[in-house]
């Protein structure tokens, strides 16, 4: 296991530390769960750009909910 140290002024120690007793969490689960939802976030949002170049550029194709039905015979 890594340990990595993160320098914290008087008034950010503070501020993290009650938030992660808001949330009952350890200081350290809760920046590690920050971060990951931080990147989670943004890979979401980077598929989501390449979909719509796609749309745009006529790669995907989008089908309304009757166009479906009708697709499969219901």
């Amino acid at each position: 296991m890594t340990t990595i140290t993160v320098r914290l002024n008087d008034e950010e120690q503070k501020y993290f530390n009650e938030y992660a007793k808001l949330h009952d969490l350890p200081l350290s689960t809760l920046l590690k769960k920050t971060l990951e939802e931080k990147m989670e976030d943004e890979m979401d949002l980077k598929r989501i750009k390449e979909y719509e170049a796609d749309l745009k550029d006529g790669k995907s194709e989008t089908y309304n909910h009757d166009e479906v039905m009708k697709m499969l015979d219901l």
